[in-house]
């Protein structure tokens, strides 16, 4: 059994989203978790 890849990430203002899409057209099997301080992720990224 292959374990699968993960990135965390830690932040979620523009620069966080667009890491994880970015790291997703890369490798689309990787899972991506994302830590946000606030109330809210920026989407516009």
């Amino acid at each position: 059994m292959s374990k699968k890849e993960k990135l965390v990430i830690i932040g979620g203002s523009a620069a966080g989203p667009s890491a994880a899409a970015r790291a997703k057209r890369i490798n689309s099997d990787l899972e991506v978790i994302m830590f946000e301080q606030g109330r809210f992720i920026s989407y516009g990224s």
